[in-house]
């Protein structure tokens, strides 16, 4: 790149909501049918046949304009976008235009930068073509056709790819938060398309776009933009043209291929749909969906750092997980030990998650469990390495953590009387060390400290032993 280039992004996401069934009618959403056996004469478009609102289809569109800081459109409609392509039966799609049913929100990416949302609109989804190569045929799944979808689509605020990664990432959670869907983009749940462009630094005019199609993970649209950036960039460093169109990301040769020229919104003859009514919301129904949602990732964050006074790290491990999120609220409604359940959790509970190949929905111990295991150690009734070892043994058999303490010898002894004897045994076998760490070797006193924990056993006060090593040394 001889010039330095400033690139600017717009993104649009489509997510695939998680009802039962599809938005027009009667048929199954379900992932992964054989072809073509969710299918009815509505989704597929057949003379005669009427297309009847999915209301879930609504309230969760709803749901992610309230999750996303949208205003939301008591009065909206729908729109016929028509185009033809094999993979849509109709020859148009039942879409959102000029009256979407969410506008003007945002959603804060790391470094407190607002990337804006233009708008938020519901539609339905095509089909699916299937290519095989080698026999050199193309083949139509109308299993998609009809899966209820709403397209986010942001302003082109984005100024670098970790900007749009982030964003992405932020988006999925919320969306899993607000249980509207799974945000699985290797299944096409969640897709993202990119528009991006390249301008000359201290341009303020933005340049001519090129749409990437159909992302599906997060290091895809990494190196789809970067390379976007080094075409567009090569081209205009040779003195040509940029041309607005659409382009194919291949994952495999790692670069992107022209798949037809961009429409502009008058190619597509958008009119008002005639078969469906407009919708109107009420200030009680939003409210409704308002009161129905589970608290947001980005206000858990704040709760837990602000009043919880968790590190920022721990808190965003937290809640990269609702479900996570979710156990750990409930251990400290119990036990309001937040930092002590964070690290058990993100630690030892994380760990046996991680060797076991689990996740925090397999555990069959409960929050309470957690907070009284917590507790036991902070009472001194058991050390932290016990606990560890408890809490491992809940993970794999079960078990209230008193019980599992009482059975395997780990309630703290704290008779001075035993760890005397056992610290006198320690310094005279160890007298060298002894001598060592009166003439200055620290280090040795770890040393010492090991011997005493080891022949006491898992049931001996670590600090109580600590104190009284300590007090024998001097």
């Amino acid at each position: 790149m001889s010039k330095q280039y400033e690139t600017v992004i717009g993104l649009e996401v489509h997510v695939e909501l998680a009802t039962n069934t599809k938005i027009f009618c009667g048929c199954s959403t379900e992932f992964g049918g054989a072809p073509n056996t969710h299918t009815c004469p509505v989704c597929t478009g057949m003379p005669g046949s009427l297309p009847v609102l999915n209301k879930q289809v609504v309230e969760y569109a709803v749901a992610v304009g309230l999750a996303t800081n949208c205003s939301i459109t008591q009065n909206c409609k729908f729109d016929r976008k028509n185009y033809f392509y094999p993979d849509l039966p109709k020859a148009y799609q039942i879409t959102q235009f000029d009256h979407p049913i969410c506008t003007g929100g945002y959603i804060t990416v790391t470094g407190g930068k607002d990337i804006r949302i233009n708008h938020i609109h519901i539609e339905e989804d095509a089909g699916k073509l299937v290519h095989d190569d080698y026999e050199g045929i193309s083949m139509a799944d109308y299993n998609r056709c009809g899966v209820p979808l709403i397209e986010i689509v942001t302003e082109p605020d984005f100024r670098s790819i970790e900007e749009v990664q982030d964003f992405v990432e932020k988006l999925a959670l919320r969306l899993k938060y607000a249980g509207v869907c799974d945000a699985k983009m290797e299944q096409g749940s969640m897709r993202v398309d990119v528009n991006i462009s390249i301008m000359p630094v201290g341009s303020t005019e933005f340049g001519t776009r090129a749409e990437l199609k159909n992302l599906n993970s997060l290091k895809a649209i990494g190196r789809a933009i970067e390379y976007e950036i080094n075409r567009q960039a090569e081209i205009l460093d040779n003195g040509g043209t940029v041309i607005q169109e659409t382009r194919r990301y291949n994952d495999n040769h790692g670069d992107t291929k022209a798949l037809r020229s961009k429409e502009d919104a008058h190619d597509y003859r958008y009119f008002p749909e005639p078969d469906i009514p407009p919708v109107f919301l009420s200030d009680e129904e939003i409210e409704d969906i308002r009161k129905s949602m589970p608290e947001m990732p980005q206000d858990r964050f704040v709760r837990y750092t602000e009043k919880y006074g968790l590190p920022t790290d721990d808190a965003n491990l937290i809640i990269s997980s609702k479900e996570f999120s979710d156990f750990y609220d409930e251990s400290v409604k119990i036990n309001p030990d937040y930092k002590q359940i964070s690290n058990l959790m993100l630690v030892e509970l994380n760990r046996n998650l991680n060797d076991s190949e689990k996740t925090i929905s397999d555990v069959t111990f409960s929050p309470a469990d957690l907070a009284e295991l917590v507790k036991m150690s902070t009472d001194g009734v058991v050390s932290k390495n016990a606990a560890k070892d408890i809490l491992k043994i809940m993970f794999n058999n079960g078990g209230k953590p008193i019980d599992i303490a009482k059975e395997n010898g780990f309630i703290m002894d704290n008779d001075t009387s035993g760890l005397e004897e056992i610290i006198d045994k320690i310094i005279a076998e160890n007298a060298d060390s002894v001598e060592s760490y009166k003439n200055g070797n620290q280090k040795i006193f770890g040393f010492l400290m090991g011997q005493v924990v080891r022949t006491a056993g898992k049931g001996a006060n670590p600090k109580l032993a600590k104190d009284l090593l300590t007090e024998k040394l001097k």
